[in-house]
């Protein structure tokens, strides 16, 4: 026997036929369908025994139809497969998404939470790179739902939103990756220890003498910020034989600062980095780099947002976790040193 308390708009939808939104507009008597369509899909949903949420059909008049995406740097070129893939997740639901950029600044992130009565949406996404007590309380007493797409991002405490995260920490994996090559002193690329600190803490517990003249901490992820990172490498009077950058945008910068200082890669030094970056394959040479699984943590996140939104707000908050993946490409190849 079906249990009709489990019944879901998705289930409504493909009985139907039709998308998600189009029930949901069949059941709040609004926007562009039929008089046929709507009744066949009401039917169907007597003959389910669907009961969408009342609260949720409450608040349906002050409904936007607008989620937000809050990124932290839309020049890192994996932040637009993650908006691609909110925006056409938020399609199949009638949604549109208002994406906002923080340049990597904590505080800017910060107050976009605070704020967001302000940007009219009815829930928002997020990439924290914000302290995480400041953030958990913003969120914790939010007006509207919120997602975590969270990145080596170092969560504590109870928070009052739906987590997609990952099953292994990044930093781990680059780690056992240059360990498995052989490389022994390895060197590490990132911006403060209080941002995506899981990174980092990844890098200090796997290294087996802590050595702080291998560390490198600017004030940004880019390439500029790789190109300063190589640059301080190669003066060190001990250089190191490999280095993990915080993520690709940073790996990049490295690869190509070091080609023009006629530093091999990997000959001389290996270097790998984090977010599996298009960008990365179109270096000389070609990055290796952990896939944080972005697309599809996105879509996630996305999906259990809005139903959130429209079916179940009070249901229990949900953490999934999804499993990275090392990609090995040629800045990281085992070589005969000589």
């Amino acid at each position: 026997m079906t249990n009709r308390s489990k019944i879901t708009i998705e289930d409504v939808a493909k009985r139907a036929s039709v998308s998600i939104a189009t029930v949901s507009r069949a059941i709040n008597n609004s926007g562009e369908i039929s008089a046929g369509t709507r009744a066949r899909i009401l039917k169907i949903i007597e003959e389910m025994g669907f009961s969408p949420n009342r609260a949720a059909q409450s608040l349906k008049v002050r409904q936007t139809k607008q989620i937000a995406l809050v990124v932290p740097d839309i020049r890192n070129a994996i932040i637009p497969d993650i908006a691609w893939s909110v925006e056409q997740m938020a399609k199949q639901y009638g949604y549109r998404v208002i994406q906002i950029n923080t340049s990597g600044n904590p505080r800017t992130e910060l107050e976009a939470v605070r704020d967001i009565k302000q940007l009219h949406v009815d829930g928002m996404i997020i990439m924290p790179l914000a302290y995480p007590k400041t953030l958990a309380a913003l969120i914790n007493k939010c007006a509207v739902p919120i997602s975590i797409l969270n990145f080596g991002k170092r969560l504590v405490g109870e928070i009052k939103a739906d987590i997609v995260s990952l099953s292994v920490l990044e930093g781990k994996l680059v780690m056992e990756h240059l360990q498995g090559i052989g490389r022994t002193r390895i060197a590490y690329a990132g911006t403060s220890t209080k941002l995506i600190e899981d990174r980092y803490i990844a890098y200090e517990e796997s290294v087996a003498h802590y050595d702080e003249s291998l560390v490198y901490l600017g004030d940004e992820l880019s390439t500029q910020m790789g190109e300063r990172a190589a640059d301080y490498f190669y003066h060190l009077e001990r250089r190191p034989d490999a280095v993990y950058a915080v993520n690709d945008m940073v790996a990049i910068g490295i690869v190509n600062r070091f080609k023009k200082l006629g530093i091999r890669v990997p000959g001389d030094i290996a270097v790998v980095g984090i977010d599996n970056n298009p960008l990365t394959v179109l270096t000389e040479p070609q990055i290796t780099s952990v896939s944080i699984m972005g697309s599809e943590a996105a879509g996630l996140a996305t999906q259990m947002l809005l139903r959130r939104i429209l079916e179940s707000p009070e249901r229990e908050y949900e953490k999934v976790r999804l499993e990275p993946r090392l990609i090995v490409r040629e800045s990281s190849l085992a070589v005969m040193r000589t």
